[in-house]
């Protein structure tokens, strides 16, 4: 099997049409999963009597479920469950209309939702008890401690983590064409159909999906500096 760079080029070009798309995909997951899982992590750190021990019983069973599969049982139970909703909500659209991206958002958002609440709770407890207390000494409460105290010093502690997350994201976007969703991954196949050389297809979704994480990796070093910079102004009293 030889390698044809003609080919390894057309599948670049039209792998480059659906960036938008695994970007979107990758932004949208990261940022709702990221506001879900610090609301999940602060919930367990604070031991919330009932959300608590939920959230620690779901992020415990979940993680032990792969994204394909939960893509593949959510997008079933939505074809089997959507007349009977269309039905009783009148909704005239055909089940072919739906777009299925909102079931991918479902999947990997809840997925990734428990990851980032790790990564949170950890943070949490890394901040020394002197900081809770301090805010609980001037009469703030806990949620307003959180805000205004623990939550801005967790942010430059967290920025490594979120980057492996957000990586991690990028990786698992193509885990959506399993329920018909075009993406990077697919749209660099196309080409392959006609000349039945899956190679290039395969080199070129890699070659783009490390140009995106590259550029991932940069802005993260560069947010890491720019807090870092930040964090020894604020704490230079010289």
């Amino acid at each position: 099997m030889g390698f044809n760079f003609s080919y390894f080029v057309t599948s670049f070009k039209q792998a480059l049409l659906y960036v938008p798309v695994t970007i979107k995909i990758m932004l949208v997951t990261f940022v709702v999963s990221f506001i879900i899982g610090t609301i999940i992590g602060a919930v367990r750190f604070y031991k919330i009597p009932f959300f608590s021990k939920f959230f620690s019983i779901f992020v415990t069973i979940y993680l032990g479920l792969p994204v394909t599969v939960a893509l593949v049982l959510y997008n079933l139970i939505f074809l089997t469950c959507y007349n009977d909703f269309a039905n009783f909500f009148h909704i005239n659209k055909q089940i072919s209309d739906i777009n299925p991206i909102f079931v991918a958002y479902i999947a990997l958002i809840a997925g990734y939702s428990c990851n980032l609440s790790e990564t949170v709770r950890g943070n949490l407890r890394s901040i020394d008890k002197t900081q809770f207390e301090a805010g609980y000494s001037i009469g703030l409460t806990k949620l307003q401690t959180f805000r205004n105290i623990i939550f801005p010093q967790m942010i430059p502690n967290m920025i490594p983590g979120l980057l492996n997350n957000l990586i991690g994201i990028l990786k698992g976007t193509n885990l959506v064409s399993t329920i018909g969703i075009t993406e990077v991954m697919v749209a660099a196949l196309y080409p392959c159909q006609e000349t039945y050389s899956y190679l290039e297809g395969y080199l070129a979704a890699a070659a783009l999906y490390w140009i995106i994480g590259i550029v991932i990796e940069n802005i993260g070093h560069f947010v890491i500096k720019f807090s870092s910079k930040n964090n020894k102004e604020v704490w230079n009293y010289d």
